[in-house]
């Protein structure tokens, strides 16, 4: 698997030789039609933050080039970031709109052909937000609770956030409610905690601030914990998982946590020029403070919390430089 990663290296490397790598940005992007390239099917937050992002992005890349929504669904964005890393165009007209792929490297590394140390990253536009979620009738309401109290959550499958951040809890906190899996959808899960089925289960604040909006304005369910590198400004009063983990399990919960900005990243290939990438990267910093795209943004009801390349390098190396032991712990931590 190393020596495949090391051979899409260098063939990205050796497309440096091509003619189109001499022209400056602006010449490069002139009339061109660009991609951003997602590891999932049209529909849901990750294409509708896609064509927000195409729609703005181009009129701050040197040249203004047209941007277009490419779809490579499979494998939960592995076949995508494959893509990127190897195969694809070494020259800056792809981006990939990225999912979790660091920890994915790390944790469930077969089929990924990819180093998401080599990829160039231009920035994280938000992170993936879930919290631990119960419905307003479940008799929880402290922490210590959700510690003693018996219940059951829900979640996609094993291989899901979902029920990662579920499994994780349970072995950081030491609490007694049980794992369930087979929910098809965010959806299903709302529908079988308003049924009572379950009682909760770790949804990302998309769920409800964009399809159950009047949940979070009647207070019909209540959040106890978050899995974010930092509190949402959206709850300020809700502790990150690593705030209240025990000393000697909170690099777990840091580890996991270090992967969400990923999910809401974008990057292009390792052999993509280095003048072209920072522009991208400029361009990338001057769509986030872009008041129209903004607007839209909220219109759509699409957080944008960003950080630069810099601080998305830095999250990345937490995660690329987490030492087998540590992933170890994580992987039987989730079961």
């Amino acid at each position: 698997m190393q020596q495949m990663k090391r051979v899409a290296f260098v063939v990205a490397v050796l497309l440096h030789t091509t003619p189109a790598a001499a022209q400056n940005p602006a010449d490069f992007y002139k009339g061109k039609t660009i991609a951003i390239l997602m590891g999932t099917g049209p529909g849901g937050s990750y294409d509708l933050y896609g064509r927000v992002i195409a729609e703005h992005l181009g009129r701050h890349i040197p040249g203004r080039p047209n941007i277009v929504v490419e779809h490579m669904p499979g494998a939960g964005g592995v076949v995508a970031g494959n893509h990127i890393y190897g195969p694809g165009p070494q020259d800056g007209s792809k981006l990939l709109l990225s999912h979790a792929l660091p920890l994915v490297e790390r944790m469930t590394p077969k089929g990924v052909q990819f180093e998401t140390a080599k990829m160039q990253w231009l920035g994280a536009y938000d992170s993936i937000a879930q919290m631990m979620t119960l419905w307003h009738t479940v008799p929880v309401r402290t922490l210590d609770q959700l510690r003693t109290e018996d219940f059951v959550v829900g979640s996609f499958n094993k291989l899901h956030l979902s029920y990662q951040w579920a499994t994780l809890t349970k072995n950081i906190l030491g609490t007694n409610y049980k794992v369930t899996t087979g929910y098809p959808s965010g959806n299903h899960l709302n529908l079988a905690m308003e049924r009572g089925e379950v009682a909760g289960w770790t949804a990302s604040w998309e769920t409800f601030a964009s399809a159950r909006p009047d949940w979070l304005r009647d207070k019909k369910v209540r959040f106890f914990v978050q899995y974010t590198v930092e509190r949402m400004r959206e709850l300020p009063d809700v502790p990150t998982l690593a705030e209240v983990s025990p000393p000697d399990k909170r690099p777990m919960a840091e580890f996991i946590a270090s992967g969400t900005p990923f999910a809401r990243a974008l990057a292009v290939g390792p052999g993509v020029p280095k003048d072209r990438v920072t522009a991208l990267r400029k361009a990338f910093d001057d769509l986030m403070k872009d008041q129209e795209f903004l607007n839209v943004a909220r219109k759509r009801k699409l957080d944008i919390n960003p950080r630069n390349a810099a601080a998305t390098h830095a999250l990345l190396e937490k995660i690329t430089g987490a030492s087998p032991t540590l992933v170890a712990d994580v992987m039987k931590a989730i079961e």
